[in-house]
């Protein structure tokens, strides 16, 4: 087939079929920029709602946190007041294992005539009374508080043989001289 159209209405008829493309590529590229608008928009506008409903949440709770504020404030008193009787506990000496403690250590027929314990105590010179039935058993309560651990530094500061009817079954009196220990307490 021979194509007798002159030259210039072929080349207006391939200009008319470029600008029909042209054409809708324009439309097409206009459809899909409105779409993106509105697209655009209405993310724009989910997310602005999503912020007001977020800003309400917020002055929600901070209006019923602010009805929390006094049992806020119990807390805390009661937690720095477990801190206090922790330390106080910490700090506590237990006189009955240490009074229980050096009754273990004590040698059968003798016998202690006082004992005073307080926090200076421990670590620090005390002298100790003590009755025993005779001067062997001085020198068994000498040796057991020196291999306890419980005691330092023992040693006598006087033994007196008494016949005193008061103290008939320990006529031995001992002045002893120790350090309890201040691991004694703990």
């Amino acid at each position: 087939m021979i194509n007798l159209l002159p030259h210039e209405e072929q080349r207006q008829l391939r200009a008319a079929r470029t600008n029909v493309l042209l054409l809708r590529y324009n439309v097409l590229l206009l459809g899909a920029v409105i779409f993106i608008v509105i697209a655009v928009s209405i993310t724009y506008l989910q997310l602005t709602n999503t912020k007001l409903l977020a800003q309400t949440a917020i002055t929600d709770n901070n209006t019923k946190s602010s009805s929390f504020i006094p049992i806020k404030n119990q807390a805390d008193q009661f937690r720095t007041n477990l801190a206090t009787a922790k330390q106080i506990l910490d700090r506590e000496v237990t006189y009955t294992k240490v009074v229980l403690a050096i009754a273990k250590v004590l040698p059968s027929g003798v016998v202690l005539e006082n004992l005073t314990l307080d926090s200076q105590t421990f670590g620090t010179s005390t002298t100790l009374v003590a009755h025993a039935k005779d001067s062997s058993r001085a020198l068994a309560l000498k040796e057991s508080f020196q291999t306890s651990n419980l005691f330092s530094d023992v040693h006598f500061d006087s033994i007196a043989n008494g016949d005193s009817t008061s103290n008939a079954d320990y006529p031995v009196t001992i002045n002893l001289n120790v350090t309890i220990t201040k691991d004694a307490a703990k």
